[in-house]
């Protein structure tokens, strides 16, 4: 058995020698099939890897619940009536839908920031301690509010990094005052830079309390935010608030205007499902591509089959078995495709590392792209499977040549 193998593999190394020129080209749509398979998959990843970087800010079991206004009648009270919000609210979802693990509300106004005789705007929230836990929002200084802050009504602001750069230059801002509006408030914190610093390193946050006392006296707020736990699944838990919600403010229970939520869990799953499509797409463009090739190896491997004619009936006269006649076709067949398509996956892991190299660690919406084990393994399977199908036809015409006739051949 050993001395066979060998054999065969000894006369597939003559036959790629004798045949260099047609060996290369063959290989090379291969390779080629296989290099877009690599960057498809490749830059595929690395988008995809940016995309749900985005949610890392986020608790993937956070609600948000947004108010707006009535769009049906109801016991007497017309459509179009606006909801507010208010820590009443908040006191009675909690107490009543135990799946509520925390929750806070957001409510948002712009304000005059004054610093070094210099007036600039910017977007102030109010929220409770317990909003940190939600959005995961990181300090590179300082803290984030605590719960002190809000029940003793502190005036105290956590910053995004653009407000520190602006108002403090290079400076340390923790510790330090500024103005908002006509009121003055410490600087506790700044907010470390993230996927989505574009938007919250201009963000100024205080405690909810002192937002109403000192920005803005009305109670009422429009959004809320919360985290639920899995005892109940999140399309369940929805339905529930929503259903308290409409008891409360006395709403029709179909009105499907008044509040609307939006979780992050779905967001996520959303954005799975979509990806799943896009990979599935991706791994069709590249076979393909790489489809091109293997017709191009099977052709290759027929015109060598026929023109070995002769030689095979020599074989298969002085004892060869048609095993081993196909088994020097399909070998011959996987070593070229393995080979050029190795080829072909290291050059394009070479330029996925090259393209990597130019990609800002802080990019939006992409990382750097990457091939994973897995994806690698696959490839490897759809190389020998293709090899193999290359392979069959060539092997079988080969195997089942008759000797008398093959010998013909001139």
């Amino acid at each position: 058995m050993k001395h066979t193998v060998n054999f065969i593999w000894v006369e597939i190394r003559k036959s790629i020698e004798g045949n260099k020129t047609r060996s290369l080209l063959t290989g090379l749509g291969i390779a080629w099939g296989i290099l877009i398979l690599v960057l498809l998959l490749g830059l595929g990843h690395g988008f995809e890897d940016g995309v749900f970087k985005m949610f890392q800010g986020f608790s993937q079991s956070m609600v948000y619940i947004h108010s707006s206004a009535t769009s049906m009648e109801y016991k007497g009270q017309p459509a179009g009536q606006e909801i507010f919000f208010t820590s009443e609210d908040l006191d009675y979802l909690k107490t009543n839908l135990p799946e509520i693990d925390l929750l806070s509300p957001e409510t948002t106004k712009l304000c005059y920031v004054i610093q070094r005789a210099q007036r600039y705007v910017y977007e102030t929230r109010g929220v409770a301690p317990s909003y940190f836990q939600l959005r995961l929002l990181n300090v590179k200084e300082g803290r984030t509010l605590n719960p002190s802050d809000d029940i003793e009504g502190r005036k105290v602001v956590l910053i995004g990094s653009n407000v520190a750069d602006v108002l403090f230059y290079k400076q340390s801002p923790v510790g330090k005052t500024i103005h908002i509006n006509d009121d003055i408030f410490t600087v506790v914190g700044v907010i470390a830079d993230n996927i989505l610093n574009q938007y919250e390193a201009r963000l100024i946050y205080m405690p909810f309390q002192t937002f109403t006392r000192y920005i803005e006296p009305d109670t009422r707020f429009t959004t809320m935010v919360m985290s639920l736990n899995s005892s109940i699944t999140m399309q369940k838990t929805q339905l529930r608030i929503r259903n308290f919600l409409a008891h409360r403010f006395y709403i029709h229970p179909d009105d499907d205007k008044a509040f609307y939520i939006n979780s992050m869990e779905e967001q996520v799953k959303a954005f799975n499902n979509l990806f799943s499509t896009i990979r599935k797409f991706l791994w069709f463009m590249g076979i393909s591509t790489l489809l091109s090739g293997i017709i191009g190896v099977a052709n290759i491997m027929y015109v060598s089959a026929k023109e070995r004619t002769r030689e095979i009936g020599i074989r298969k006269a002085i004892g060869a078995k048609q095993s081993t006649i196909k088994s020097m076709f399909i070998y011959e067949s996987i070593l070229i495709t393995s080979i050029a398509g190795y080829s072909g996956m290291l050059l394009g892991m070479g330029i996925l590392w090259l393209i990597g190299m130019f990609i800002e660690p802080d990019s939006l919406l992409f990382e750097k792209p990457s091939i994973d084990i897995v994806t690698a393994i696959t490839a490897t399977l759809v190389l020998i499977i293709s090899g193999t199908l290359a392979g069959l036809k060539p092997a079988a015409y080969a195997a089942n040549l008759n000797p008398i006739e093959a010998l013909r051949e001139e």
